[in-house]
């Protein structure tokens, strides 16, 4: 019998950079990337990345547990008539090199590629995005880096997962655990194939996660869907997720990050609220914006409002 924390949920939940021209006074302008996809040689892996839209430079922490730039995109395309966006896709995932060792699916890899990428594209300083693991992963880069960080906007993350999340998590949805528990032990299966296993991960994630994750999952479904439709599904990463995040903890680094922060939570989101206030506790120059009527997926649920708070966080006129 498969035994598996109700969260793991929560970091599965959470697991499930514009560039404000920085100029010094005596150098010139920084020239934002050119638009396109392309491929760039970095830590001696080929990462493929995508350039979207003109204004100030937006860059995007991918997710860790194995989805592309395909949603990302998505859930942003909107933001590129007024931002460059960049995008780019983790190891093992979409059109970059694939996995040659587990450590290749870990947040440490991203957080790394994603530096790596940035100085690739000659930026000092980014202003950077991360939704749900990304943004919890984009909690320990911008305070393992915060001199390359010029603004960060955490989209439904959290600082930390304990017992008592995972038990409540739990407790609320005792569906997704027999689904979630199910799901553990078919990953175990040798008559299974990876391809099978994305399949399964595929219908997991849409069906029984959107349905704790979304404000409406009636009206949601569809639209997250669409987003996710040419998105890949790697069951391979998403155990490498639960091994890596049994527990979560960053809020000793909040105080460490000095990037002007837009935190945003959803009300109907599974992730608490009082997890965005904790971060916004620890991280000195923030500022909490809750959707009231959103769940995990403001971008789709209340796309104006999301739009509108990104863009005036960065100094974007609209």
């Amino acid at each position: 019998m498969c035994r598996c924390r109700p969260l793991a949920l929560l970091g599965i939940l959470a697991i499930l950079v514009t560039f404000v021209a920085w100029t010094p006074t005596d150098q010139p302008a920084q020239k934002n990337p050119e638009n396109g996809s392309f491929t760039a040689p970095l830590q001696g892996a080929k990462i493929h990345y995508e350039v979207h839209g003109r204004g100030p430079v937006l860059m995007v922490l991918p997710n860790s547990w194995g989805i592309t730039i395909a949603p990302l995109r998505a859930f942003y395309r909107p933001l590129e008539s007024k931002l460059t966006v960049v995008y780019f896709d983790p190891r093992g995932m979409g059109s970059s090199e694939p996995v040659h060792v587990d450590a290749d699916r870990s947040t440490a890899t991203v957080r790394r590629d994603f530096d790596d990428l940035r100085q690739h594209l000659g930026l000092p300083r980014v202003n950077a995005i991360g939704w749900s693991n990304g943004a919890m992963n984009l909690i320990l880069l911008a305070s393992e880096k915060p001199e390359t960080i010029e603004k960060a906007v955490f989209l439904h993350g959290t600082a930390s997962v304990n017992d008592d999340d995972n038990k409540a998590i739990g407790r609320a949805h005792p569906d997704l655990m027999k689904a979630f528990q199910q799901f553990n032990q078919d990953m175990k299966s040798a008559s299974l194939t990876d391809q099978e296993k994305n399949s399964r991960l595929r219908g997991l994630w849409l069906n029984e996660y959107l349905s704790v994750l979304a404000a409406d999952p009636v009206v949601l479904r569809p639209k997250v869907t669409e987003a996710f439709k040419d998105c890949p599904f790697s069951w391979r990463h998403l155990v490498y997720s639960q091994q890596e995040w049994p527990k979560f903890d960053a809020t000793a680094q909040l105080p460490l990050i000095s990037a002007p922060s837009l935190i945003i939570a959803g009300v109907k989101d599974s992730i608490p609220v009082a997890k965005a206030e904790e971060m916004k506790r620890g991280i000195k120059n923030s500022k909490l914006v809750v959707f009231e009527h959103s769940g995990h997926f403001s971008p789709l649920e209340e796309p104006a409002a999301f739009q509108n708070e990104v863009l005036s966080w960065l100094g974007v006129s609209q």
